[in-house]
C-alpha cells in the first residue's frame, strides 16, 4: 500500500514538472503560439462533397446545426431562443415570406459569417463557414426557403 501512495506522488511531481517545464516553453515562444493556434483554428472542418445544393440535403444540415436556436420549423422558437435578450436580440420567423424572399445573398452571408456584423448583444448567430462547406451552406438556404409552405398550421 505504501509503495503504491509513493508511485503516485512520483507520478504527480513528475507531471508537475512537465507541466512548469512546458510553461517556460511556451512563454518563449509566444508570438509564435499566437500565429499557430490561430492558423489550425482558421481550417474549415468540412470535407466537400461535390454533390449540388438540395433542399433535402439542407434540411438535415439544418436540424444537426441551426434547429437549436431556429427551432424545427425555423419559427424562432427554438430552445437556446430562450436565453436570448429581450429586445436585444431575436431569431426571425423564416417561415415568412417577407423575411427569405429576395434576400438570398443576405441570407447565404448570414449564414457564412455569422452576425458579427451587428452591434452587441445582437450578434449570437455564430460563422458557419469553417464548419459547413458552401454546398453545405447552399442547401440550408434552399431548405429554408421552403420553410414557408412546410409551416405547420396552429
Amino acid at each position: 500500500m505504501k509503495s503504491i501512495n509513493i508511485v503516485t506522488v512520483l507520478v504527480g511531481l513528475a507531471a508537475a514538472f512537465v507541466v512548469t517545464a512546458n510553461a517556460a516553453d511556451m512563454k518563449e515562444s509566444k508570438g509564435a503560439m499566437k500565429v499557430s493556434m490561430a492558423d489550425q483554428m482558421a481550417k474549415p472542418h468540412f470535407k466537400p462533397s461535390g454533390k449540388p445544393p438540395s433542399a433535402a440535403r439542407g434540411q438535415a444540415i439544418f436540424l444537426d446545426h441551426c434547429a437549436l436556436c431556429h427551432g424545427v420549423h425555423g419559427q424562432g422558437d427554438g430552445p437556446r431562443s430562450a436565453f436570448f435578450v429581450p429586445g436585444g436580440q431575436y431569431i426571425p420567423d423564416m417561415t415568412l415570406a417577407a423575411v427569405i424572399t429576395g434576400r438570398d445573398k443576405e441570407l447565404l452571408s448570414s449564414i457564412r459569417e455569422g452576425l458579427r456584423r451587428l452591434p452587441e448583444p445582437a450578434y449570437v448567430m455564430p460563422q458557419f463557414k469553417y464548419i459547413l462547406s458552401d454546398e453545405e451552406i447552399q442547401s440550408v438556404l434552399a431548405y429554408v426557403k421552403t420553410l414557408s409552405s412546410r409551416t405547420p398550421k396552429k
